[in-house]
């Protein structure tokens, strides 16, 4: 299987950011570039300042319960047979800390087929990484739809979909990256904000789907679903899931994705975990990794290639899995073997989340005798890996959602070796 098209997305290719670099270093149309770029930018500007009232909770939020929604306002541009609410609703750090989140919430148009008297199913979408800026969150991008993979589909079968923006992404306070506690109460709660807009008829089966950073979300939610004992949490779907953190950081740490993806684990985890400091694997100064950390990840990934040409050493000096202080947390991040059906969709090409990587995670959720099914895919890399997997998993929450019983793929050879921790 090749790559599908994919909808327009803030993660791009890289190949996009080193065309640009090559026009720039060329000296093509650059001042007609250059200005393009400023009027988009200032566009944006003013676009993110008429936005930022929405996502100032209201007075004594600290005070509602987790999943509260404080705020709902309808957003256009959804696909023809659905409706868009941007929300902002009350959740929780991984430490239990009360957090404010924002988020989409998608339910079918008015012409759908009546709602069952049990209540639409939901879907609790996890995005991809983002980059660390308020302007990154999905629910600030001028196209909100164009971030959740398999949303017409959904919508077309009558089902509700939450989509959490992950607290600290548009609103106040630090984004618990990769943290998975924090990232499961972000995306139970947006399900339980998304019941509470009448419109939806949203009911209490839930089925989870992320990507990437959200794969790793998605899993957690479904392990921590006693979170939210009203919800009825069925199936859990994630493409190409940052599960086995120790693992891919020890692959990647000294590579252009480890210092895409280090910046944001070095201002997310310290915030979290007080032993791991930024000092001991980086003799980056704070103030610029915040700086790449804020950028949304096009940008960001540009400024790192560019750094890389021209000879700059990547962002992480050590190793951080070799480093004690910093192994525990990371390693108190990789999700448990999964006890409901969780679909796993991997791409043999992805430079990212190794393939091998994934291998490791569904050998040991094998070795649990856990209820999972993984799929890989020959030709797929990342950046698609969720649009590409979207019709497989619709289909899969159709039979779940049905209780069709799983087959799990248990027993079957994987097409690449589990990778361990490497040293060094």
């Amino acid at each position: 299987m090749t790559d599908a098209p994919a909808p327009a997305h803030p993660v791009k290719t890289f190949l996009t950011g080193l065309a640009a670099l090559l026009l720039l270093l060329t000296g093509g149309v650059v001042t007609v570039a250059a200005f393009s770029h400023a009027i988009s930018s200032i566009k944006g500007d003013e676009r993110q300042r008429s936005l930022d009232p929405f996502y100032v909770a209201p007075p004594h939020w600290q005070h509602d319960a987790p999943g509260t929604l404080l705020r709902a306002e309808r957003v256009g541009g959804v696909p023809d047979q659905g409706i868009g609410w941007r929300v902002l609703y009350v959740t929780q750090r991984a430490d239990g800390t009360p957090a404010v989140s924002s988020g989409l919430v998608f339910a079918p148009g008015p012409h759908a087929p009546t709602a069952p008297a049990s209540g639409r199913p939901v879907v609790a979408w996890a995005h991809p990484t983002t980059g660390m800026g308020p302007s990154c969150a999905p629910s600030r991008t001028p196209n909100v739809e164009s971030d959740v993979q398999g949303l017409g589909d959904f919508l077309s079968s009558g089902w509700v979909v939450a989509a959490t923006d992950y607290a600290g992404l548009g609103t106040p306070g630090v984004s618990q990256y990769l943290v998975g506690a924090a990232e499961a109460h972000d995306v139970l709660n947006s399900v339980r904000a998304a019941r509470q807009i009448p419109e939806t008829n949203a009911g209490t089966m839930v089925g989870i789907w992320g990507h990437s950073q959200g794969g790793q979300a998605a899993l957690w939610a479904a392990d921590l679903r006693s979170y939210a004992p009203e919800l009825d949490v069925v199936a859990t779907a994630a493409a190409a899931p940052a599960a086995e953190l120790p693992i891919l950081i020890s692959h990647q740490w000294n590579t252009i994705y480890g210092s895409l993806i280090g910046a944001e684990v070095l201002v997310a985890y310290p915030a979290t975990y007080p032993a791991a400091r930024p000092a001991e694997v980086t003799t980056e100064s704070p103030a610029a990794i915040s700086t790449l950390a804020n950028k949304c990840v096009e940008s960001a990934a540009l400024d790192i290639v560019v750094a890389k040409a021209f000879g700059r050493a990547p962002l992480l000096d050590k190793n951080p899995i070799s480093v004690p202080s910093w192994r525990p947390s990371l390693a108190a991040n990789t999700p448990p073997p999964p006890t409901i059906p969780t679909f796993i969709a991997q791409g043999l090409k992805d430079p990212i989340v190794l393939p091998g990587s994934t291998a490791a995670y569904l050998d040991e959720a094998c070795a649990s005798h856990a209820p999972i099914q993984g799929v890989f895919i020959g030709d797929l890399g990342h950046m698609k890996a969720g649009a590409t997997a979207a019709p497989i998993v619709y289909t899969w929450l159709q039979q779940r959602f049905a209780g069709v019983p799983m087959t799990s793929t248990c027993g079957t050879r994987l097409p690449v070796p589990a990778l361990s921790v490497a040293s060094g």
